[in-house]
């Protein structure tokens, strides 16, 4: 059996969703999925690995975007920002807020997420 390198700070991305601010104003969210993935550099160990969603207000997604240690995007949303710096009308660095727990299952309704988005 594999063991599982598994941090519990991560635990906040399992179906979780966050609030994208620029100069106070919504302007999109983040959705998040956790799941594991094996490595040949680590063949005994499944280790964590997020999934993200980003939607923006004007309708426009950018899914299938993932992280795993070392963590990069992952590491930005836990200091509370996200720099976007795809070159579309979104370039630029966001505020991220998380939603508490209660909210977010509501939210992906809202929002229209399933878990085969990601």
């Amino acid at each position: 059996m594999l063991k599982r390198a598994h941090d519990p700070d991560l635990d906040v991305f399992d179906k979780g969703v966050a609030v994208l601010r620029q100069n106070d104003q919504v302007v999109g969210h983040v959705a998040t999925e956790l799941s594991t993935m094996w490595s040949p550099s680590r063949p005994l160990t499944v280790q964590d690995q997020v999934w993200l969603m980003v939607l923006w207000s004007n309708g426009d997604r950018k899914r299938h975007i993932e992280d795993y240690p070392p963590w990069t995007i992952v590491k930005e949303i836990q200091d509370g920002t996200l720099m976007w710096d795809e070159h579309d009308v979104h370039r630029g660095v966001y505020s991220v807020e998380w939603l508490p727990e209660a909210e977010r299952s509501a939210a992906w309704s809202t929002l229209g997420i399933a878990p085969g988005d990601f």
